[in-house]
């Protein structure tokens, strides 16, 4: 009986397939720091999807270098269904470990680099929230003397409404021309 099967031996298949599912496991963790960084960026959708599909090609081009160097460059199901079987095992055993560790990392690293921007730019928002109050305090001023100047230009031109340019000479001239 011969142990080959279409080209490789039953051994180097066996190979292969403990291989890809090295490879499933490894892809596993860095499904994992993909997943952390995501969450260290922002918990958008479109974050979501961009990731994933970044993956997605990460893992389609890693899966066709193994096959083209393990597998002497043929494709074979049974090299998928060993990614898959240790990108499975890795997910549920020491990927929620990992994956729960890098979440609350990221939450303590959040948390520290707000408190360090808080301190560092303190002094900053102190200043400019003095500088708001200030114009603030100018701003109502202009407001307020605008207003009373408007009002005050339309008394004056109410009660001086004899001060028309040329209205006395003008009567002046219909008196003489009626005479």
């Amino acid at each position: 009986m011969t142990d080959y099967l279409y080209g490789l031996s039953l051994a180097t298949q066996t190979k292969g397939f403990l291989l890809s599912m090295g490879l499933g496991f490894v892809m596993g963790f860095f499904y994992d720091l993909f997943r952390i960084i995501r969450l260290a960026i922002s918990k958008k959708k479109v974050f979501i999807i961009i990731f994933d599909l970044l993956y997605c090609i990460f893992l389609c081009f890693v899966s066709f270098v193994f096959c083209m160097t393990v597998n002497e460059g043929q494709f074979r199901l049974y090299l998928l269904l060993g990614e898959a079987i240790g990108f499975a095992v890795y997910y549920f055993s020491l990927g929620v470990v990992v994956f729960t560790f890098g979440e609350k990392s990221v939450g303590v690293i959040k948390s520290c680099f707000k408190k360090i921007f808080k301190i560092i730019f303190f002094p900053f928002r102190w200043i400019f929230g003095r500088l708001k109050v200030v114009f603030n305090k100018i701003f109502q001023f202009g407001r307020k003397s605008g207003k009373k100047l408007k009002n005050k230009s339309k008394i004056l031109l109410k009660v001086n409404k004899h001060l028309l340019y040329n209205h006395n000479v003008n009567k002046q001239n219909q008196v003489n021309d009626d005479i």
